[in-house]
């Protein structure tokens, strides 16, 4: 197991790289490190952090969750003069787009598998169990899409200043205020810009600021608006493959980058003869992820065969030297499909882990992603949904004392698939087959109210 005591360093020496090769892609590590620099009480929220994970690695080696779904509200920071659908205020099927995206790439249903361009890491490719919803229910409880959109004076928003770079999290810096991050992923998609030189397409803290309650605005994702999902105005994007948010939601549950990034002789990462040292400070935490120097920037195909460190040098799960991961989510390759088994336990501590030890398990009660006017009772008393998990056919018992209107199935970007009216039978049947596996919801409409089901659907 890899340690994690000289955090502050290891960030400090993240940045001194990032600057030197003026590598913007993702600005997670530079600011990372301003932060822990400055906020000494976000430090130790994250030093504790990392600590306690690796004491719990230890004792849950392959953890397993059931399925979560993370409430997602996006805040669209658009120039003034662009309207909806132009530019920086980008259409609502760009959005949806992007959502799908993270849907397929966390639950391993995205269209490189079950056959991805190269098999060498294939037995490593691993199921998050994690879903994403745009927001059905704001935090007055309140219906929503789940977006919002709000104009600016700013052009753009600079990466490369610590200040700026979180500006459009705010409406009082010209930008829009975030929702309960205990509660919300919050996502701000907007124009960035590099005084520096370079393009940022994302960035994301790694958790605790949440946990820190003067600066939990901070937390949550940017993405640039031609980054944010593959179709819109993302799709002019030249290489965009539309997994900024996968890659930056990464950083958001705990990962690091698969790759070091300190590997220049002014930190002590070069030997005497020259030889590389500084392979496996990439992910820390992480043992099934290989030690890999620096970043490949290029596609990933069943020809690529980089291996920048020998395996053998480093503690890690592998038995022999292998090939850089260069297909791993939290990479910079051009073409990426997975996440590992390891990343996944680091997440699945996060998801686990209270608010107080820089955790996320506020986000697995949030009602987010569930309509507004649930009648709980109504539920409990009333109506039953079986089987669940389903894998396909979903009946509704119901009570002969209720009239039910209504039963409508919603897939998690609040898309109706599947409804029924004006229903007479005591049972009835809706069938899920022909729709990918996943989380749905069933809204039952009734003269006494209405209920909302959480259905699970694996094939």
């Amino acid at each position: 197991m890899k340690k994690l005591i000289f955090i502050a360093f290891f960030l400090m020496t993240i940045l001194v790289n990032a600057q030197q090769r003026n590598q913007k892609k993702c600005m997670t590590t530079p600011l990372m490190e301003n932060e822990m620099r400055t906020n000494p009480e976000y430090k130790t929220i994250v030093e504790n952090y990392y600590n306690n994970l690796e004491e719990w690695l230890i004792k849950n080696p392959n953890s397993k969750n059931s399925i979560i779904t993370i409430p997602v509200v996006v805040h669209v920071v658009h120039r003034q003069t662009h309207n909806l659908g132009i530019g920086t205020n980008i259409p609502q099927n760009q959005i949806e787009d992007a959502i799908r995206i993270l849907n397929e790439d966390y639950r391993k249903t995205n269209p490189e598998f079950p056959n991805p361009p190269r098999n060498t890491f294939l037995s490593y490719a691993g199921d998050t169990e994690l879903e994403f919803c745009l927001a059905t229910t704001d935090e007055n409880g309140n219906a929503t899409t789940g977006v919002t959109r709000t104009a600016t004076s700013k052009a753009s928003f600079n990466a490369d200043d610590n200040t700026d770079s979180n500006a459009m999290k705010r409406t009082a810096t010209d930008g829009k205020d975030g929702w309960n991050p205990l509660k919300y992923l919050n996502i701000w998609v907007c124009n960035l810009s590099n005084a520096g030189g370079g393009q940022t397409l994302g960035y994301a803290y790694l958790p605790g600021n949440q946990s820190v309650s003067w600066n939990a605005w901070k937390d949550g994702l940017v993405i640039d608006y031609a980054y944010f999902g593959t179709i819109g105005n993302a799709a002019g994007s030249g290489q965009n493959d539309g997994r900024t948010a996968t890659h930056e939601i990464g950083h958001y549950l705990g990962l690091n980058h698969t790759f070091s990034e300190s590997n220049w002789p002014s930190n002590n990462c070069l030997d005497s003869q020259g030889n590389t040292i500084c392979c496996d400070r990439d992910g820390l935490n992480v043992d099934d992820t290989p030690a890999t120097d620096g970043i490949y920037w290029g596609s990933v195909n069943s020809t690529t065969n980089n291996n920048t460190c020998n395996d053998n040098q480093y503690s890690n799960s592998f038995t022999s030297d292998v090939l850089d991961m260069d297909e791993n989510y939290m990479s910079y390759s051009t073409t990426t499909w997975m996440f590992t088994h390891g990343q996944i336990n680091v997440m699945d501590y996060t998801m686990n882990t209270p608010t107080s030890q820089g955790g996320r398990a506020a986000l697995k009660t949030s009602n987010g992603c569930l309509l507004s006017g649930i009648n709980e009772k109504l539920h409990d008393n009333l109506i039953s949904v079986y089987p669940n998990p389903t894998n396909g056919n979903v009946n509704f018992k119901v009570a002969m004392n209720i009239n039910v209107r209504k039963i409508s199935i919603q897939n998690v970007l609040g898309e109706e698939i599947l409804s029924a009216s004006k229903i007479q039978d005591d049972i009835f049947t809706l069938n899920l087959s022909n729709y990918p596996q996943g989380i749905y919801f069933a809204i039952i409409d009734t003269d006494k109210g209405r209920s909302v089901e959480k259905i699970i659907f694996s094939k």
